[in-house]
């Protein structure tokens, strides 16, 4: 140990601070990203008269040794951007085994005539919740109250019909968002829509808050809660943050909402994890200026006393005491960190959290991750998940790759290991103009791979 390490270690014991030996977990590091083909590429209710296709996915934990993904379906053929049809879930017990045999269709677009006679189409965009999984326990080792059901939120826009009989974006349109509740019995995986097609935006429970649309990952468990990035509006402003999901008589209802990104600004698809420690990392898609490139995380511990990692060696990690109660705090910023577009905070198997995001410079079409630094004020060097134009060729003419929305989370499954997954869609921009879907269309599902002892994200027997 180096000789300014040990007068730095007298010091803080001489303070009554703690110094933690965790040699074990100091070299604990992300390794790599697996690059498989595409998962999920048609689902089954496409026809040659309407082409369906799978795109954005979200995984999470059903049961001890199986996991799931909600799947976005989006409608090709139609030169509209970002027609969406709904979601499906695929429940799976290995990744290998992800198929879309048994696809459970949760939502699809709608046709209706309104009050004034003009017919409308709903178009269904991602459904995106939490899961409490089946067989779970709680940390005292009695049974999850809530074990084998959750949640999901969709934004449901409404536009007139037009002279193509689909949408466009110019037109005037309706915005809702729709709440879906699900269950599963370790065979059948059920969905029902629990609000009414009256009811615009999940109200957060006697607060001035309503949810206007859903983060771009899953909730994580908090005790017997849910929580969940999101976009919220009330009090005259609009914020990303977090939303406390309860269930009570049979039913999840948010019934709490931490603001976290600064009024004023607009963060959208925003995302949550938990770090080693316990405490809640969130970030956002920043719009708007330099917010456009800017990686920003915030942190939330609310376990007590906060210990900041202050330096490391080989062997030893000092730990420093930071006073004051549970807030959120801005603890890192990365002004042109990556390409614009979707970005999300996750973790490997080991804890180890990563932002996955676009490369700078390569508009959507090389996926990387950066993990965080320990002190998680920094981000280390990135990770490539998929370099498309390299790996895959050239698009269509005048096209670039779309290789976004990565969305991750850690599962368990049938070999009774814990897996860091992360999932994203790869598109040609030429669909956005009515080409057809390529090869390489579909849902991916990635292991990230870390070197560290796994962290399990669920108790289980």
């Amino acid at each position: 140990m180096r000789p300014d390490t040990n007068c730095a270690l007298r010091r803080l014991a001489m303070a009554g601070l703690v110094v933690c030996s965790l040699a074990s977990n100091v070299s604990a590091e992300i390794t790599r990203v697996t690059a498989s083909d595409a998962r999920l590429t048609t689902p089954p209710d496409s026809t040659a008269e309407r082409m369906l296709s799978y795109g954005l996915g979200f995984p999470f934990q059903v049961a001890p040794d199986r996991a799931a993904l909600f799947c976005n379906v989006r409608v090709e053929g139609v030169a509209t951007f970002d027609y969406e049809n709904g979601t499906d879930v695929i429940v799976f017990d290995r990744l290998e085994g992800i198929s879309a045999d048994g696809a459970v269709a949760i939502s699809r677009n709608e046709r209706l005539t309104d009050e004034n006679g003009v017919e409308r189409i709903v178009v269904k965009f991602p459904v995106i919740g939490g899961f409490v999984p089946l067989g779970t326990l709680r940390e005292d080792g009695t049974p999850h109250p809530h074990a084998g059901t959750g949640f999901g939120i969709c934004q449901a826009i409404s536009f007139p019909v037009d002279e193509t009989g689909h949408f466009n974006w110019q037109s005037e349109y309706v915005h809702r968002c729709e709440v879906h509740q699900f269950t599963y019995d370790g065979e059948r995986f059920e969905a029902v829509r629990s609000s009414t097609p009256e009811q615009t935006h999940p109200a957060v429970g006697d607060t001035a808050w309503r949810i206007s649309a859903p983060g771009i990952t899953n909730a994580i468990p908090d005790g017997d809660d849910l929580l969940q990035a999101a976009i919220a509006s009330g009090n005259a402003t609009s914020a990303s943050g977090v939303v406390r999901w309860s269930r009570a008589g049979g039913t999840w209802e948010p019934v709490e909402f931490w603001p976290v990104t600064p009024p004023g600004e607009s963060w959208a698809e925003a995302s949550v994890v938990r770090d080693t420690d316990g405490a809640l990392l969130f970030s956002a898609r920043g719009s708007g200026g330099d917010r456009l490139s800017e990686v920003r995380v915030w942190r939330r511990y609310d376990g007590g006393p906060q210990w900041r990692l202050v330096f490391s060696t080989e062997d030893v990690r000092v730990l420093h005491l930071e006073e004051g109660g549970p807030q959120w705090r801005q603890v890192l910023s990365a002004p042109g960190a990556h390409s614009a577009g979707p970005i999300s905070i996750n973790r490997a198997a080991d804890g180890t959290p990563c932002i996955g995001a676009n490369l700078p410079d390569s508009g959507r079409e090389t996926l990387c991750i950066w993990p965080l630094n320990e002190a998680r004020t920094g981000l280390l060097e990135p990770i490539t998940v998929r370099a498309a134009r390299e790996e895959f060729g050239a698009p269509s003419a005048d096209s670039r790759w779309m290789v976004d929305h990565p969305s991750g989370a850690v599962v368990r499954l049938a070999d009774g290991e814990w897996h860091g997954l992360l999932a994203y869609r790869v598109l040609d921009s030429a669909e956005h103009r009515g080409a057809a879907p390529t090869v390489r269309t579909g849902c991916y599902v990635e292991e990230v791979l870390s070197d560290g002892p796994a962290i399990p994200a669920w108790r289980f027997e």
